[in-house]
């Protein structure tokens, strides 16, 4: 597979800012992950509608993302748009694969319309998290989601790369530290106690700034994906 390099398709603003993530990244010690997003059969899909419609796909779909990405998050073309990259700041493992887990069920469910036709895009993404011990550069960083694609399958479209698993392994085999109030809000959510669940959380969420409002919607889409990991 072709490694990323620095005359890879990205614009300025886009290498200034997911530099400027890994540097943070690194500063505070936060977890930072990498999804390698490649669209399959495109060459098949121009020779049916052309090279100008193509483009226009691939043009629409990184607008289209650009919209449903967080406002810290960074994306980034390759090979003209055949593929993207996009940085997830402030996310661990268990995020980045609920995000590739969300574009991957968005795709499936998506027409678009170009003209006459009628287009249907399969990708496969590839799941990289940053281990500042290797101090990785962002090339690194980009080449490791992408390597990974190597290991997505027809039946398993997401993959991740060897760092991103072994984080996984040591979140599986990490003793569990729950305290009282966790501990509550479980038993509320194992009795399916909905209403209970909501009045304890309601007032708390009323009181969060924006910033650790995004922070929940992590955690939230973490846990949703530890369930089905673990199941």
């Amino acid at each position: 597979m072709t490694a990323v390099t620095t005359r890879s398709s990205a614009n300025s603003h886009s290498q200034q800012m997911i530099q400027q993530a890994m540097s943070l990244s690194r500063r505070h010690n936060q977890p930072l992950s990498i999804l390698a997003i490649r669209f399959q059969e495109l060459e098949s899909i121009q020779a049916d509608i052309g090279v100008e419609r193509i483009q226009r796909l691939l043009a629409r779909v990184r607008h289209l993302l650009h919209a449903r990405k967080r406002c810290e998050d960074g994306l980034m073309s390759w090979q003209s748009g055949q593929a993207l990259f996009l940085v997830l700041p402030a996310t661990a493992v268990h995020g980045a694969m609920a995000m590739a887990t969300r574009l991957q069920q968005w795709f499936t469910s998506q027409e678009f319309e170009l003209d006459e036709f009628r287009v249907f895009l399969t990708t496969r993404i590839g799941v990289h998290c940053a281990n500042h011990q290797e101090k990785e550069s962002v090339m690194q960083l980009f080449n490791q989601a992408l390597n990974s694609l190597e290991d997505a399958t027809d039946t398993d479209r997401i993959a991740l790369s060897q760092p991103a698993q072994q984080q996984l392994a040591a979140l599986k085999s990490a003793p569990e530290t729950a305290d009282p109030l966790s501990r509550e809000l479980r038993k509320l959510a194992n009795d399916g106690n909905e209403e209970s669940l909501l009045e304890v959380l309601s007032p708390a969420l009323c009181m969060l700034d924006e910033r650790l409002r995004l922070k929940l919607v992590d955690r939230l889409l973490e846990a949703s994906t530890q369930t089905v990991v673990n199941g």
